[in-house]
């Protein structure tokens, strides 16, 4: 039987590569935002990403959920080697997705004038819309093998696919826009190139990495195909939900409001996004790690390791926030200049939401990987319907930052209803006491940082490295003087983390047993 040490390091390390890597991908894709922000118009900036984003809604009809399928059921034909069930099922979601998402091409390009006129007022839309729909079809590939490398748990090759997609966007952005001037249209023409080569990226890593897979035959039968529809529609629908959270208040914002208001919230929601890299990139790991666990029947493994999971995210994202929403004129002025300061408010309220994301995330995972993802259906249907009539409701009258409290509000309701749930079936403790003693001491620090600005007359610059050093140190102090970690919890960690003894030591003479 396997040791919790040995899961310990697993997540650790390849919580490490995929933060690393999405670390890496968020400064490249900021680049790229921060380059095509700089070099089209407000407005312009603003219809690439509202068409982009009406794109986007598509992905998950030509998944279906077989992505998170694969994720889920990979790892358990591995433990059985049932390795012509893994090339089967592979073999299968592709066939499928190529042929909705031939469906969805060809509808666009054949209403794309009258979506244009619709939905942006302009035909300037037209050409995107067909440029991006080619784009929506060779990306199935992308989506395909990274949901195959991230099964098989190969956290390099998952978090190699996320780095290069983006790299290879950036390249042809530079070479369309920055080069040839291209303007608009070469944006979609680079996100489309990049589709291609990252296409063939993850085939050539798939087949050199998994000959064994490759050599099996394919057998696609009728109870392979049912096990995995039954998975798969149960998060497809759940994914609708989170289309309708994740995107209806770019296409509202378009719709009831104005395109530049749409290039604003597009700089601020990836910005507040770089806040999402630690939920990512432990989930990434996480949720075939889980599955894997369940299989094994190791239920008190997974209840502690989810509690402390909950416990130290909650105490590393505090401070994270707390720059964001202590500091936004500064964060986007460096990223995108002064031209899109108009969204600091929003900015801050969804650093705020990022902080409940985080947690949610991790239960939304533990959920899916034990095999209930109609919990998560549920629970994202009304996170959804949340969303959608506060975006109604808001966004007509404030705008962005009504989109934001949507945001925050929807990930609010999914994280009570979250804990419910893991609390029923993995038989998870909440670890309230350490949480609330965190928020508490991420409200004082706020408070302090405040305090500091106001009290000092200083560059923004200087101020913000005068301000933030002593709160962060306070807060620190805060999370160690209250024994929100424990003695135990600085033993794992100090059995999966390299970490010099006499820190350990040092913190031990703080905490409690």
């Amino acid at each position: 039987m396997p040791e919790p040490k040995t899961y310990a390091r697993r997540l650790v390390k390849g919580s490490a590569i995929v933060f690393v890597a999405l670390v890496a991908t968020g400064l490249v894709g900021f680049m790229l935002r921060i380059f095509l922000a700089r070099s089209l118009s407000v407005t312009e900036y603003g219809l690439f990403y509202a068409v982009f984003t009406l794109v986007s809604v598509f992905v998950i009809f030509h998944d279906l959920g077989l992505g998170s399928a694969l994720v889920k059921y990979i790892p358990e034909f591995k433990v059985r080697r049932q390795f012509r069930e893994i090339k089967s099922s592979i073999a299968f979601s592709l066939i499928f997705q190529a042929v909705f998402a031939v469906s969805i091409v060809t509808m666009l390009f054949a209403f794309s004038d009258q979506i244009a006129l619709a939905v942006f007022n302009t035909g300037s839309a037209s050409p995107i819309i067909k440029i991006l729909g080619a784009m929506l079809f060779v990306m199935i590939f992308y989506y395909l093998f990274r949901a195959a490398f991230q099964g098989f748990q190969n956290m390099l090759a998952y978090a190699l696919m996320n780095l290069f997609q983006i790299l290879f966007v950036f390249f042809f952005v530079i070479l369309l826009v920055g080069v040839l001037g291209f303007g608009i249209e070469g944006a979609a023409f680079a996100y489309l190139f990049g589709a291609l080569a990252i296409a063939i990226f993850g085939l050539t890593l798939f087949w050199r990495r998994y000959p064994r897979i490759i050599k099996e035959k394919i057998q696609i039968t009728k109870p392979l195909v049912k096990k995995l529809f039954l998975f798969a529609l149960p998060v497809f629908i759940g994914g609708l939900g989170g289309l309708i959270i994740g995107y209806t208040d770019t296409l509202m914002i378009t719709v009831f409001r104005s395109l530049p208001e749409v290039g604003f919230y597009q700089a601020v929601q990836p910005t507040a996004q770089i806040l999402w890299y630690f939920a990512t990139s432990l989930v990434a790991i996480l949720f075939p790690m889980i599955s894997e666990l369940w299989a094994r029947r190791e239920r008190k493994l997974l209840g502690n390791a989810l509690r402390f999971l909950t416990k130290f995210a909650f105490i590393l994202i505090i401070p994270a926030a707390l720059v964001f929403i202590a500091f936004p004129d500064i964060t986007i002025n460096l990223l995108f200049g002064p031209r899109y300061l108009a969204g600091t408010t929003a900015l801050q309220i969804l650093a705020g939401a990022a902080i409940v994301y985080t947690l949610y995330a991790i239960l939304v995972s533990v959920i899916n990987g034990i095999g209930k993802p109609i919990i998560n259906t549920k629970v994202v249907a009304l996170m959804a319907g949340l969303n959608f009539a506060v975006n109604l409701l808001l966004i007509p009258v404030y705008g962005i930052e009504g989109a934001a409290i949507a945001t925050f509000a929807s990930y609010t309701l999914g994280l009570v209803l979250m804990f419910y749930y893991a609390r029923r079936l993995v038989k998870f403790t909440v670890p309230a006491s350490p949480l609330l003693k965190t928020l508490t001491g991420g409200l004082l620090t706020l408070l302090l940082i405040f305090g500091f600005k106001s009290a000092l007359v200083l560059p923004p610059w200087p101020e913000a490295f005068a301000v933030m050093i002593p709160s962060l140190l306070f807060y620190g102090v805060w999370v160690v003087a209250t024994k929100a970690i424990t003695k135990d919890d600085l033993r794992l960690i100090a059995r999966i983390v390299p970490m010099p003894k006499w820190l350990v030591r040092a913190a031990g003479r703080f905490v409690g047993k």
